[in-house]
């Protein structure tokens, strides 16, 4: 399978709708027939289709390709916007992407959560504005969102503009880190990666540890504690909560994990690092 290359893939931008603490979809299934991202600013929601599901919380995308039947439950009350939306070449030119396309299609997280919140600002600014206007500055905004996951993703991975997604990476652990990511917030198993690799749990690790430095696990729990600092300081959200939002269930073991690899309790961390 062809590895999208991130940053040759533009979104562009043609609906977009803002929902405010919405506590239940109209419908548990539908279909989105454009590319469709569900893009979460409060809240959270379960979400499936085709071999994908997971839960979506703040700092996640959920993209839906083309004729994609999803079904979804808000879990918390959502506040998110629907994006509908084309992808073009860099020069403007349609992209034939399709559900298989991989590090596109699914979940995608977000680790500057700073920057989100203030993109997500301005566009809710942008809702007073014409629909002409407001459709303007929502696709400036969700383009330097798409930027932003490219350069994080590229900064996850070790690679150079231009190499995600290339042949300079084993193909099938660049893959095998993009379902981590995708799962990164929910509980799971590593072994299910390896199956669905179909890799030995064992040669998965060997694999994945030539290609990155790190075990799977270590991978996983640096990506999961990443996030718990941006919620520490962008959110009032307890340890259980946040737990809960990095795809643990324990409160207290989250704060063991921090302060094992932090060197500081996650409340010292937080009252330290808020302004």
């Amino acid at each position: 399978m062809e590895h999208a290359r991130i940053d040759n893939y533009v979104p562009r931008l043609f609906y977009s709708m803002y929902w405010r603490r919405k506590d239940r979809f109209l419908y548990y299934e539908d279909l989105c027939q454009p590319w469709t991202i569900f893009a979460v600013e409060d809240g959270s929601f379960y979400y499936e289709f085709g071999d994908q599901k997971g839960i979506a919380t703040f700092g996640d995308w959920v993209v839906c390709p083309a004729q994609t039947v999803l079904r979804r439950v808000v879990i918390q009350p959502l506040t998110f916007y629907v994006l509908r939306l084309r992808w073009t070449d860099l020069d403007g030119r349609e992209a034939g992407l399709h559900a298989e396309t991989p590090l596109i299609a699914g979940k995608i997280s977000f680790q500057n959560t700073q920057r989100l919140s203030s993109n997500f600002s301005m566009m809710r600014e942008a809702e007073k504005r014409s629909e002409r206007h407001r459709i303007m500055i929502h696709n400036h905004y969700v383009q330097d969102m798409w930027y932003l996951y490219g350069k994080e993703y590229r900064t996850m991975h070790g690679l150079s503009s231009g190499e995600a997604g290339s042949s300079a990476a084993d193909p099938v652990m660049v893959q095998a880190a993009a379902m981590l990511q995708q799962r990164a917030f929910e509980p799971f198993e590593l072994r299910e990666i390896a199956s669905a690799l179909q890799l030995s749990p064992a040669r998965f690790t060997q694999k994945f540890k030539q290609q990155f430095s790190v075990t799977p696990n270590e991978y996983l729990v640096a990506y999961r504690l990443k996030r718990a600092k941006s919620l520490l300081l962008e959110t009032n959200l307890t340890m259980n909560q946040i737990a809960e939002c990095i795809g643990y269930q324990d409160g207290y073991y989250v704060s063991k994990l921090f302060r094992k690899y932090f060197n500081v309790t996650p409340s010292m961390y937080r009252s330290t690092h808020s302004v």
